[in-house]
């Protein structure tokens, strides 16, 4: 079950924000073999002053495009986040054109006892 915050700059339509999550989703039903109904995004839609990004790091050169996502998910192997790490990228270009170098992903592990679905319970622990 990962959870997936998406930073973008505001003003993007609705309709490509439904675009990104669809590619954010179909690159981890590949790569991770998430089920359908496993899709939990929640947008954060920044101004251009809240992005405080090197521009030129890591040979990586970003535009104002840039994607940030964090995901918050149960242990993944490395194979499978290196794999979504080219998946995205990809989906993302055919999908809408948005260039690999504006796709920072940042992955956060946790155990079973940090997830609750709601009514107070630890689902994954059952």
């Amino acid at each position: 079950m990962p959870l997936v915050h998406i930073y973008l700059q505001e003003g993007r339509p609705q309709s490509e924000l439904q675009e990104i999550g669809d590619a954010i989703h179909r690159a981890l039903m590949e790569t991770w073999d998430i089920p359908q109904d496993d899709r939990f995004h929640l947008f954060h839609e920044k101004s251009g002053h809240h992005f405080d990004m090197n521009r030129k790091m890591w040979g990586v050169e970003r535009s104002d495009a840039l994607i940030v996502l964090h995901i918050t998910t149960s242990p993944r192997s490395k194979e499978m986040k290196l794999n979504f790490y080219k998946a995205l990228p990809k989906i993302l270009k055919e999908k809408l054109g948005i260039r690999p170098e504006d796709v920072f992903i940042s992955i956060n592990s946790n155990s079973k006892e940090d997830w609750s679905f709601g009514n107070g319970e630890a689902h994954l622990l059952k």
